[in-house]
């Protein structure tokens, strides 16, 4: 009966990936043409109008990196734009950028600058932290808020291998363990065991399921796809998908692909702490 539990939860959760994998492709291309059109445009209209729309996507790095160099932009308009999505966005990665921005010459800029810091600053106090100190403080262990199961990936894209999803596996598990307040669950633990440790430590239980939805060569660049799933733990029920994308232009081969793919995993991963404590309270 849990074999036959199991088989029909993977089912739902591969169906659940099958189902976001177009959706994904689509808004990553839109993305890029999106930043494309912020970075390159010389009508300061269409600029603006580009930072405005990539502030209605979710975030990932090459958004608010668009967004946080288009701080810069010579048009007031484009500049509070992207000041205005940013602290839409929510990233706490963008406070470096918009600091940076405090002194705008302009003061609709410098409004709309301020607002942004101050949501930002908000949503960082709410991120977990450890003591930054010399060792002295507790161990992650003990600082631990979150308990975090990490699955095999799987792959829509036949062409990725055995092999390349092992890797993929890995770099999910460090970057997990890397986020303030995380421990990882061992691997292969039983739902029994998991359930234990969240209750005795007071931990809220997450698995991360994800998914390479595509890894290709187009027009001498390497581009990847990827969906990674926050569900529940024990329990495996869906909390949120986090979408990541990455290309590595001018280059094609194992070593590019390898690169496209940790860099669209890297780009899914950022949101992970904000999706926790949403999912959370």
């Amino acid at each position: 009966m849990r074999m036959m539990m199991t088989r029909a939860l993977g089912i739902v959760i591969a169906l659940a990936v099958l189902g976001t994998a177009g959706r994904l492709e689509a808004q990553a291309q839109r993305v890029d043409y999106l930043v494309r059109m912020l970075q390159t445009s010389d009508q300061f209209r269409v600029r603006a109008q580009a930072a405005i729309s990539l502030g209605r996507v979710e975030a990932s790095e090459p958004i608010v990196t668009a967004l946080g160099g288009a701080l810069a932009d010579e048009h007031p308009a484009v500049r509070t734009a992207a000041a205005a999505s940013l602290e839409r966005l929510a990233d706490p990665s963008a406070l470096g950028a918009l600091r940076g921005a405090q002194r705008d010459r302009d003061a609709g800029v410098r409004r709309a600058v301020t607002s942004a810091i101050r949501v930002l600053e908000r949503v960082a106090r709410t991120t977990p932290r450890r003591d930054a100190g010399d060792g002295g403080g507790p161990t992650p262990s003990q600082n631990a808020l979150y308990y975090v199961g990490v699955g095999q990936p799987g792959a829509r894209d036949g062409s990725v291998d055995a092999a390349t999803l092992r890797r993929a596996k890995e770099l999910l598990t460090r970057l997990v363990g890397e986020v303030e307040g995380v421990e990882v669950a061992p691997e292969n633990e039983s739902n029994a065991a998991a359930t234990r440790v969240i209750q005795r430590r007071r931990l809220t239980g997450y698995y991360i399921d994800s998914s390479v939805v595509s890894l290709s060569n187009e027009g001498g660049n390497t581009r990847a796809v990827v969906s990674v799933i926050l569900n529940t733990y024990p329990g495996r029920d869906m909390r949120a998908i986090l979408q990541g994308s990455a290309t590595v232009p001018g280059a094609t081969g194992p070593a590019a692909r390898e690169q496209a793919l940790e860099g669209a995993l890297r780009g899914a991963m950022r949101r992970l702490p904000q999706a926790m404590a949403s999912s959370r309270r």
